[in-house]
């Protein structure tokens, strides 16, 4: 079953990342993995799509150091102003990274704080995520953990 309004843990996630849009005043959050799936995002929309291509291109197709597979970690603040994309993005779990999307410019100090506040329970939830062929599948959020 592929993730989405069926299954009881992807809502919660979706949820929770809409929480936190909300609270931080961004307009966009996805988890993405570091082959760049989206694995959730608020709202859901395919306007997701080319912000996390961009991120992914930018951020971490091009990073220096450890995939984050082999103990890698991610940790951004683009507070830029349109045209650019302005994001916010902190790696977890693994292989997973929770990116913010702002309209423009934000206090990175301040967001950052917010954002790390959150990850435990984005983390948490992502983890919790069955796996989205199935329960027989050979991935998913926690398998792809190991």
């Amino acid at each position: 079953m592929p993730l989405g309004e069926d299954v009881p843990a992807w809502k919660a996630l979706r949820d929770a990342l809409g929480d936190l849009v909300a609270r931080a005043g961004a307009v966009t959050a996805a988890v993405i993995d570091e082959s760049n799936n989206i694995w959730c995002s608020w709202p859901v929309s395919p306007a997701v799509l080319p912000l996390a291509a961009r991120f992914a291109e930018r951020e971490m197709a091009r990073r220096a150091g450890p995939p984050l597979r082999r103990g890698g970690r991610l940790s951004v603040a683009r507070p830029a102003a349109p045209p650019e994309d302005a994001y916010l993005a902190e790696s977890f779990g693994g292989i997973y990274v929770l990116v913010l999307w702002f309209e423009g410019p934000f206090d990175a100090a301040f967001q950052r704080a917010r954002l790390r506040r959150e990850l435990p329970r984005i983390e948490a939830l992502t983890i919790g995520l069955p796996p989205p062929d199935g329960p027989e599948a050979s991935e998913g959020a926690a398998k792809q953990r190991a």
